[in-house]
């Protein structure tokens, strides 16, 4: 009973302090002591009373609704910048449409010499009218290049309505007189690059010309079936390209005269260098004959002003080779040029054809 007693009237915990705001709380182990805040509570605001309001509808938190808010802004701003791009995008397409649904308004082509422009565009097959962007570049390029000149073609497009055609030919290499029994002068010639692939046929009448009097003639031959595109398969014009890739060789070998002699040699010393005016007549299969114009154009040389008797061949020479050792008889030919010339200004043949002796006909 006693116990009890002295148990029951046991103070409370917590012990108020009149003169302090602070509250001790005694326990058996530690004491904690805590302070009272005098801060007041946040009292509820006031709801302004209005006809619109529903009484019913529950109101989030304000951190909801700031969420809210941040992601109707968020959408407010992609759906804007998602109708400027389709706005871009669709704008750019139809501009883009126009642009490259143009006609082609011009053609240019470059590179061609022996082709001539209306040549080109006739084999390429275009048609006035056409859009660019429907236009094919390999179709065209496969045209122009069936032809036998073109090597390759190179096909641009350059809209919104241009085309621009590099052509890169072959390389001509020599002349080939057309036969004709019924006619005493040639009035085409055939023209062949150097794997004997005819290339086009020439009109006699542009063969003086500065394009093409340049080139070396073969005459003598005869063309049955031949046409442009056709490989010339002959014995005769093979024997006269070879004799024309043996001037070459040999002239590449041959040094040019010393400076001490240079004012002995005649100033008229024709050059054996290059097959310039060159005409080659395969007729005899056992004789191989050439026409060589001598002049101090052709030669390379200055005209000197010492001898003023000396005057340039007014025709060519005929100058007769045989059948083969062509290197040999064209320096024995370069060896007796100069004396021949000097004392025979108007020779019209010389024959090398034997060993031993050269014949002339002054």
């Amino acid at each position: 009973m006693q116990d009890w007693k002295q148990h029951s009237s046991r103070r409370s915990p917590y012990r108020r302090q009149r003169s302090s705001s602070i509250s001790v709380r005694k326990d058996r182990g530690s004491t904690f002591i805590q302070a009272k805040s005098s801060v007041l509570k946040d009292r509820p605001r006031r709801k302004l009373i209005s006809f619109f309001r529903n009484p019913f509808k529950e109101h989030p938190e304000p951190e909801l609704l700031r969420l809210k808010l941040r992601n109707g802004i968020r959408k407010v701003f992609g759906m804007l910048i998602l109708s400027g791009m389709l706005w871009l995008s669709g704008g750019t397409a139809y501009l883009g449409w126009s642009y490259f649904q143009q006609p082609l308004k011009d053609v240019r082509i470059s590179g061609n010499q022996l082709l001539e422009p209306a040549e080109v565009l006739k084999i390429s097959g275009l048609q006035p009218g056409i859009l660019l962007a429907d236009l094919d570049p390999y179709l065209v390029a496969s045209r122009i290049q069936s032809h036998p000149i073109v090597k390759k073609v190179d096909v641009r497009r350059e809209f919104p309505g241009s085309l621009h055609l590099v052509l890169f030919e072959q390389d001509p290499f020599v002349l080939v007189e057309k036969s004709d029994p019924n006619q005493y002068l040639p009035d085409k010639y055939w023209l062949l690059n150097r794997e004997k692939l005819v290339l086009k046929s020439i009109p006699a009448g542009v063969i003086a010309t500065q394009e093409f009097r340049d080139f070396p003639r073969i005459k003598g031959i005869s063309d049955p079936g031949i046409t442009s595109g056709v490989k010339w398969n002959s014995l005769a014009l093979e024997r006269g390209l070879q004799f024309l890739e043996t001037v070459g060789n040999w002239a590449e070998k041959t040094q040019p005269s010393s400076a001490g002699n240079l004012e002995e040699l005649p100033p008229l010393l024709p050059s054996l260098s290059s097959t310039k005016g060159l005409v080659l007549d395969l007729t005899d299969p056992l004789n191989l004959m050439m026409r060589w114009r001598f002049s101090a154009e052709e030669s390379g040389k200055e005209v000197a002003q010492k001898d003023k008797s000396l005057k340039p061949l007014s025709s060519p020479v005929l100058v007769q080779l045989g059948r083969d050792q062509y290197a040999e008889r064209l320096k024995r030919l370069e060896e007796l040029l100069p004396g021949l010339i000097k004392e025979h200004p108007e020779i019209k043949s010389i024959d090398l054809r034997y060993p031993d002796r050269v014949t002339l006909v002054p």
